[in-house]
């Protein structure tokens, strides 16, 4: 939709386009504050008066614009007020959620109408596309409203006011854009959809990870703790392309998809280099590189390690924690100075002493 113009609005007098604005500007400041009253309070439960003043802003707003003409405003906020009445009559639970896409959505509309009566003209396009998102929110299921709601946020600040452009994590809560994502961001998400295919594959990164970055912060050369953590899913995404989806071991094959996927991506190159180096040994005899010694990255040792330590306590026969974590540290402790250099294995051992003994880390 193009830009909007409105001939009826347009030839009221000055003064009451400015009333009107005025009116329209203080209900959505109601708006904003009713969102910060019902936050402040969310710990003591909702306040159903602060929610019914919230309905009826959001209604004066809408009934507002109705009354000089302008029906795409009206458009664009009656399922605004739709949510907020099936809130009111507690049909839906209120979540912060709603409230924070109250604010961006009217605060699109104040911008919107100050262009309108300042320079004769509105966004018809952005207004066409507040009302698409508030339908999606609208047909979605109970279930599934509040993960569209937080789309639906994040679609309007990155600019496409797209839901299929946004992924949403209903666990935690977030959500990022397809187009707007960060390459660490998209990393994350493609992670995260591996582990949603088996416990085994959520249960592995966990593992290798809590690992990695302890193991890291203990290294004189330690790595970038983003970049680490890149290879680690990158090497945890190649595990797809198991025939089973899952390994008991690193493999020449998922270490070159890893190296391959990083070292396309700017920026990437140290965590690439990572994943290329992690089945290096210590003594020379590992692959693809058959480097040895000071020549391997301390970081590409801890995430090898790290890796085999997750294969070890995943796979081990006897389940039980103390059991796996015996059966562990044996087999690493076994390649001390020709898998691994000796002072990492002992910095290993040493944590496994004052961590993992202590408490249940997986």
């Amino acid at each position: 939709m193009a830009d909007i113009t409105c001939d009826a609005f347009s030839e009221l007098e000055d003064e009451v386009q400015q009333e009107f604005y005025e009116d329209v500007v203080s209900a959505i400041d109601d708006i904003n504050q009713c969102v910060n009253l019902l936050e402040g309070s969310a710990d003591d439960g909702i306040d159903d008066g602060v929610i019914d003043r919230m309905f009826r802003s959001i209604h004066t707003v809408k009934g507002n614009c109705n009354m000089v003409f302008l029906k795409d405003f009206v458009d664009a906020t009656h399922r605004l007020e739709d949510l907020f009445s099936a809130v009111r009559a507690k049909d839906i639970d209120y979540h912060p959620v709603y409230g924070l896409l109250a604010i961006k959505i009217v605060n699109l509309v104040q911008i919107e109408l100050k262009s309108l009566i300042d320079h004769k003209f509105a966004s018809g396009d952005i207004l066409e596309k507040i009302q698409s998102l508030l339908k999606h929110l609208e047909n979605a299921p109970s279930g599934s409203k509040i993960e569209i709601a937080t789309k639906a946020i994040t679609a309007i600040e990155d600019g496409h006011f797209s839901i299929t452009l946004v992924e949403g994590d209903s666990a935690q809560g977030s959500s990022f854009s397809f187009l707007e994502s960060t390459d660490f961001e998209f990393l994350e998400y493609l992670s995260g959809r591996t582990q949603s295919v088996s416990e085994y594959h959520a249960d592995f990164y966990k593992v290798a990870k809590t690992l990695a970055l302890k193991l890291n912060q203990m290294l004189s050369n330690k790595a970038d703790d983003q970049q680490l953590e890149a290879a680690l899913i990158a090497l945890h995404l190649s595990q797809r392309l198991e025939p089973s989806g899952q390994s008991k071991a690193l493999t020449l094959q998922q270490v070159i998809f890893a190296h391959g996927l990083l070292s396309r991506m700017s920026g990437w190159c140290s965590a690439a280099s990572l994943c290329l180096q992690a089945l290096e040994n210590h003594d020379g005899s590992g692959m693809p590189l058959a480097i040895s010694g000071s020549d391997i990255h301390p970081a590409a040792q801890v995430l090898g390690l790290s890796c085999d330590f997750a294969f070890q306590v995943l796979n081990a026969e006897n389940k039980e924690y103390k059991q796996s974590l015996f059966t562990a540290v044996k087999a690493i402790n076994a390649g001390k100075n020709t898998r691994f250099k000796d002072r990492l294995v002992e910095r290993f051992t040493s944590l496994i002493k004052s961590e993992y003994l202590s408490s249940k880390m997986y």
